[in-house]
Order: C-alpha cells, then structure tokens, then sequence
C-alpha cells in the first residue's frame, strides 16, 4: 500500500481541485494582470478635445483608444452627441452606438 501513495501511484494521481480553488486561481490570474490608468497631461487633453468636437461638427470619423484595466480596446465611428452634464459621448458606428465616459478615453487617432 505504501508505493501506492509515493512517487506516481494511484494516489498521487488522482488529486482533485474544488471548483472555488480553481475560481479563485483563475481570478488571481486575472488580477495580476490588472493594469492602472494613465493619468493624462493637459496637451493629450486639448488633443482629445478638439478630435471630439471635429468629429461631432464635420462627421467625421475618429479611432478612440479607451481605458480597461485587463486589454485594450479601440472604437472608430463619428461622435453624434455630446453630454455635459454625464461627462460622456454617444459615438455611432454602423446601425450602433456607444455611450462613452469621456474619463475613460486615453488618445485618439
């Protein structure tokens, strides 16, 4: 019985993770990976700015890279509507469109 426990026996193969380790492992994964937001300079500000409100007077079409603390994620479409007071935009692509904090909006190009 004793060979059975060491080495590669059947013991030694059969072990078993409970579905709560193996979520926790995946969300440590996930979290080590977090990446923290940019803080942006007042030029890249006026930049982003002025490319919003071209985008919104001319249609013209413009590539948003925005914030996500896990990958990156790029939008291109034209800005239709501007809210002030929620500090976001509506920007349409296709039959679509997404609200978007102007918070999370890191350049454009």
């Amino acid at each position: 019985m004793g060979k059975k426990l060491e080495g590669n026996g059947l013991y030694e193969s059969s072990r078993m993770i409970i579905p709560e380790h193996a979520a926790a492992i995946r969300m440590y994964g996930r979290e080590r990976n977090r990446r923290t937001k940019p803080e942006l300079d007042e030029q890249e500000l006026e930049i982003i700015s002025r490319a919003i409100g071209e985008s919104m007077s001319e249609g013209s079409e413009i590539v948003l890279q925005l914030y996500d603390p896990f990958e990156d994620l790029e939008v291109r479409g034209v800005v239709t509507k501007i809210d002030q007071q929620l500090k976001r935009i509506k920007i349409e692509y296709g039959d679509d469109y997404d609200w978007i904090k102007l918070e999370d909006i890191l350049s454009v190009k």
